[in-house]
Protein backbone atom coordinates (compact mmCIF):
# COMPACT_ATOMS: atom_id res chain seq x y z
CA UNK A 1 0.00 0.00 0.00
CA UNK A 2 2.81 2.64 1.05
CA UNK A 3 4.39 2.47 -2.77
CA UNK A 4 1.27 2.91 -3.96
CA UNK A 5 0.39 5.64 -2.20
CA UNK A 6 4.07 7.28 -2.89
CA UNK A 7 3.17 6.85 -6.39
CA UNK A 8 0.13 8.16 -6.73
CA UNK A 9 1.38 11.21 -4.49
CA UNK A 10 4.25 11.71 -7.23
CA UNK A 11 1.95 11.47 -10.20
CA UNK A 12 -0.79 14.21 -8.29
CA UNK A 13 2.68 16.79 -7.82
CA UNK A 14 1.90 17.20 -11.76
CA UNK A 15 -2.29 17.68 -11.73
CA UNK A 16 -3.78 20.94 -11.66
CA UNK A 17 -6.82 19.62 -9.75
CA UNK A 18 -4.48 18.25 -6.88
CA UNK A 19 -3.15 21.67 -6.16
CA UNK A 20 -6.83 22.79 -6.67
CA UNK A 21 -7.65 20.13 -3.99
CA UNK A 22 -4.84 20.34 -1.47
CA UNK A 23 -3.07 23.26 -2.16
CA UNK A 24 0.40 24.03 -2.29
CA UNK A 25 3.13 25.77 -0.39
CA UNK A 26 4.07 24.26 3.04
CA UNK A 27 2.66 21.03 3.88
CA UNK A 28 1.49 20.06 0.67
CA UNK A 29 3.35 17.33 0.22
CA UNK A 30 1.72 15.51 3.33
CA UNK A 31 -1.75 17.07 1.85
CA UNK A 32 -1.21 15.24 -1.33
CA UNK A 33 -0.43 12.00 0.36
CA UNK A 34 -3.33 12.22 2.28
CA UNK A 35 -5.21 12.47 -1.18
CA UNK A 36 -3.79 9.45 -2.50
CA UNK A 37 -4.58 7.15 0.16
CA UNK A 38 -8.05 8.53 -0.51
CA UNK A 39 -7.93 7.57 -3.68
CA UNK A 40 -6.59 4.37 -2.88
CA UNK A 41 -8.78 3.20 -0.59
CA UNK A 42 -11.69 4.11 -2.41
CA UNK A 43 -10.84 2.30 -5.00
CA UNK A 44 -9.41 -0.69 -2.91
CA UNK A 45 -12.57 -1.23 -1.08
CA UNK A 46 -14.47 -1.46 -4.48
CA UNK A 47 -11.80 -3.67 -5.88
CA UNK A 48 -10.63 -1.54 -8.54
CA UNK A 49 -6.35 -0.75 -7.73
CA UNK A 50 -4.27 -2.19 -10.74
CA UNK A 51 -0.76 -1.32 -11.24
CA UNK A 52 1.05 -2.46 -14.53
CA UNK A 53 3.45 -5.05 -15.20
CA UNK A 54 6.88 -2.59 -14.21
CA UNK A 55 4.88 -0.71 -11.35
CA UNK A 56 5.32 2.24 -12.70
CA UNK A 57 2.14 3.09 -13.40
CA UNK A 58 -2.09 2.82 -11.06
CA UNK A 59 -5.36 3.15 -12.20
CA UNK A 60 -8.24 3.74 -9.65
CA UNK A 61 -11.70 2.68 -10.86
CA UNK A 62 -14.86 1.62 -9.09
CA UNK A 63 -18.57 1.17 -10.02
CA UNK A 64 -21.12 4.08 -9.62
CA UNK A 65 -23.68 1.54 -8.15
CA UNK A 66 -23.08 -0.52 -4.89
CA UNK A 67 -20.04 1.36 -4.16
CA UNK A 68 -18.30 0.55 -1.29
CA UNK A 69 -17.24 3.75 1.35
CA UNK A 70 -13.92 4.81 2.24
CA UNK A 71 -12.69 4.15 5.52
CA UNK A 72 -13.50 6.92 8.04
CA UNK A 73 -10.35 7.42 9.34
CA UNK A 74 -8.96 8.51 5.87
CA UNK A 75 -12.24 10.22 4.97
CA UNK A 76 -11.59 12.46 8.05
CA UNK A 77 -8.41 13.19 7.56
CA UNK A 78 -9.11 14.23 3.61
CA UNK A 79 -11.34 16.84 4.81
CA UNK A 80 -9.42 18.23 7.90
CA UNK A 81 -6.13 17.95 6.91
CA UNK A 82 -5.73 17.43 2.95
CA UNK A 83 -8.60 19.44 2.26
CA UNK A 84 -8.80 21.50 4.87
CA UNK A 85 -11.43 24.62 5.84
CA UNK A 86 -10.27 27.49 3.23
CA UNK A 87 -10.67 25.31 0.07
CA UNK A 88 -13.71 22.80 1.66
CA UNK A 89 -15.93 24.77 -0.04
CA UNK A 90 -15.12 24.91 -3.27
CA UNK A 91 -13.68 21.21 -3.32
CA UNK A 92 -16.78 20.19 -3.00
CA UNK A 93 -18.51 22.60 -4.96
CA UNK A 94 -16.42 21.02 -7.71
CA UNK A 95 -17.30 17.68 -6.43
CA UNK A 96 -20.96 17.91 -6.41
CA UNK A 97 -21.66 19.42 -9.94
CA UNK A 98 -18.95 16.33 -11.11
CA UNK A 99 -20.92 13.87 -9.38
CA UNK A 100 -24.46 15.35 -10.31
CA UNK A 101 -23.48 15.43 -14.27
CA UNK A 102 -22.38 11.34 -14.14
CA UNK A 103 -25.72 11.12 -11.96
CA UNK A 104 -27.37 11.95 -15.37
CA UNK A 105 -26.09 8.71 -16.90
CA UNK A 106 -26.99 5.15 -15.99
CA UNK A 107 -24.84 2.66 -14.15
CA UNK A 108 -21.31 3.28 -15.04
CA UNK A 109 -17.30 2.20 -14.07
CA UNK A 110 -15.84 5.78 -12.28
CA UNK A 111 -12.46 5.69 -13.66
CA UNK A 112 -10.87 8.44 -10.67
CA UNK A 113 -7.62 7.59 -11.45
CA UNK A 114 -4.83 7.00 -14.32
CA UNK A 115 -1.39 7.63 -14.15
CA UNK A 116 1.96 6.82 -14.82
CA UNK A 117 5.43 8.27 -13.10
CA UNK A 118 7.50 10.74 -15.63
CA UNK A 119 10.07 7.74 -16.15
CA UNK A 120 7.49 5.62 -17.65
CA UNK A 121 6.20 8.05 -20.14
CA UNK A 122 5.79 6.58 -23.54
CA UNK A 123 5.99 3.39 -22.55
CA UNK A 124 3.39 0.44 -22.97
CA UNK A 125 2.20 1.24 -19.17
CA UNK A 126 -0.63 3.04 -19.42
CA UNK A 127 -1.67 1.39 -22.44
CA UNK A 128 -1.92 -2.19 -20.31
CA UNK A 129 -3.62 -0.22 -17.18
CA UNK A 130 -6.31 1.08 -20.34
CA UNK A 131 -6.97 -2.41 -20.99
CA UNK A 132 -7.18 -3.68 -17.37
CA UNK A 133 -9.88 -0.47 -17.47
CA UNK A 134 -11.66 -1.74 -20.90
CA UNK A 135 -11.98 -5.57 -20.01
CA UNK A 136 -13.54 -4.12 -16.22
CA UNK A 137 -16.12 -2.57 -18.64
CA UNK A 138 -16.37 -5.25 -20.86
CA UNK A 139 -16.69 -7.89 -18.24
CA UNK A 140 -19.34 -6.07 -16.08
CA UNK A 141 -21.17 -4.23 -19.44
CA UNK A 142 -20.70 -0.78 -18.10
CA UNK A 143 -19.67 2.51 -19.26
CA UNK A 144 -16.66 4.20 -18.18
CA UNK A 145 -16.27 7.86 -16.97
CA UNK A 146 -13.44 10.01 -16.35
CA UNK A 147 -12.86 13.60 -15.61
CA UNK A 148 -9.15 15.23 -16.60
CA UNK A 149 -8.24 19.03 -16.02
CA UNK A 150 -5.55 18.45 -18.78
CA UNK A 151 -6.41 19.61 -22.21
CA UNK A 152 -3.77 17.21 -23.14
CA UNK A 153 -5.30 14.16 -21.68
CA UNK A 154 -8.58 14.70 -22.70
CA UNK A 155 -7.51 14.41 -26.21
CA UNK A 156 -6.02 10.91 -25.63
CA UNK A 157 -8.84 9.89 -24.16
CA UNK A 158 -10.89 11.03 -27.06
CA UNK A 159 -8.85 8.93 -29.00
CA UNK A 160 -8.97 6.15 -27.16
CA UNK A 161 -13.09 6.10 -27.22
CA UNK A 162 -14.27 8.77 -25.00
CA UNK A 163 -16.28 11.41 -25.44
CA UNK A 164 -16.96 14.69 -23.74
CA UNK A 165 -20.23 14.92 -23.09
CA UNK A 166 -19.66 18.01 -20.65
CA UNK A 167 -16.98 20.35 -18.92
CA UNK A 168 -17.43 22.83 -16.02
CA UNK A 169 -15.30 25.66 -14.36
CA UNK A 170 -15.22 26.28 -10.59
CA UNK A 171 -12.56 29.14 -9.84
CA UNK A 172 -10.52 28.90 -12.99
CA UNK A 173 -10.30 25.26 -13.23
CA UNK A 174 -11.68 23.40 -16.36
CA UNK A 175 -12.95 20.34 -15.70
CA UNK A 176 -13.76 17.78 -18.87
CA UNK A 177 -16.12 15.48 -18.18
CA UNK A 178 -16.05 11.94 -20.28
CA UNK A 179 -17.40 8.70 -21.63
CA UNK A 180 -16.58 6.07 -23.58
CA UNK A 181 -19.56 3.59 -24.10
CA UNK A 182 -19.52 -0.26 -23.88
CA UNK A 183 -20.14 -0.53 -27.52
CA UNK A 184 -16.69 2.03 -28.47
CA UNK A 185 -14.92 0.32 -31.54
CA UNK A 186 -11.46 2.43 -30.92
CA UNK A 187 -10.13 0.68 -28.21
CA UNK A 188 -6.21 1.91 -29.20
Amino acid sequence: MRKKIQMVKRILEQIPSAEFTVGSGWGACRRRRILAHYLIDEAQQNEGVFMDTTQQGIILFYPSEGKKPVCWKVKLMMIFIAVGPFRLKRVMQRKAQVEKMRSNYPPHIYCSFLGVLPEARGTNAILELRDILFQKSKEQNLPVMVETVIPKNKKIYERIGFTTYSQIEIDGLITYCLIRQINAENSN
